[in-house]
Formats: C-alpha cells, structure tokens, sequence
C-alpha cells in the first residue's frame, strides 16, 4: 500500500512539475513586451475591421478578425499564466469579456471559432 501511494505521490509531483513547465512565467518587462506586441496586432485589424468605410474584401476583413481573435486569446494565456504581474488581472478580464462576446455572437450565427478561423491551419 505504500508503495502505491508512493508511486502516485511521484506521478503527481512530476505531472505537477510538467504543468509548471508548460507555463510562461514572464518577468514585468516580458509581459509587457508580449502584451504590446498583441495590442499591435490587435490595433492592425482595426482599419480593417472598425472602419467604416473600408474597402477591404471578405477574405480579408475574416483574415482579420481571426488574427484579432488570436491576439486575445494570447493576452488572455499569458495573463492568466503571470496573474501576479501589474496589470494582467485586468487584461485577463478584458480579454475574456472579448473572446466571450465573440463566441456568443459565432454561436449565434451557427459557427465556432475552430471552423470560421480554419483557413489559418492551412
């Protein structure tokens, strides 16, 4: 019996430790790197996707707004992975209150983020 329980104490340390390792612990000045590199790719969709009279083509404007989608989700991952940072409490929040609006409104309209985005795996 307590080799077992030895033998799952050890699975969950190195399991524990590989999580660890899957994260990206950032210092202050990484995050902030990382965050005004995605707020750049955010801001370059926005003439594409915000301006009213853009003459991009639905190729594009789709193009995007899965770039901008993907911006969001890395602010979010990072933030959520370095919570502890100045200002990644709030960037998870804004992040997920974006991904959240967009998700409802792709579910709305019959698709997921997955299959709208997918020209991107190709």
């Amino acid at each position: 019996m307590k080799k077992m329980l030895l033998g799952i104490l050890v699975i969950l340390l190195s399991a524990q430790s590989f999580a660890e390792q899957m994260t990206q612990k950032l210092t202050q000045d990484e995050y902030n790197r990382k965050i005004q590199e995605y707020t750049d790719q955010v801001n370059a969709t926005k003439l594409i996707l915000d301006e009213p009279n853009t003459t991009t083509d639905s190729k594009q404007q789709k193009q995007a707004f899965c770039s901008r989608l993907e911006a969001y989700q890395k602010i979010s991952m990072i933030s959520k992975e370095n919570i502890q940072l100045d200002t990644a409490n709030m960037m998870f929040v804004i992040a997920n209150n974006f991904l959240e609006r967009q998700k409802q409104s792709l579910k709305a309209s019959g698709m997921t983020k997955e299959v709208f985005c997918s020209f991107n795996a190709k």
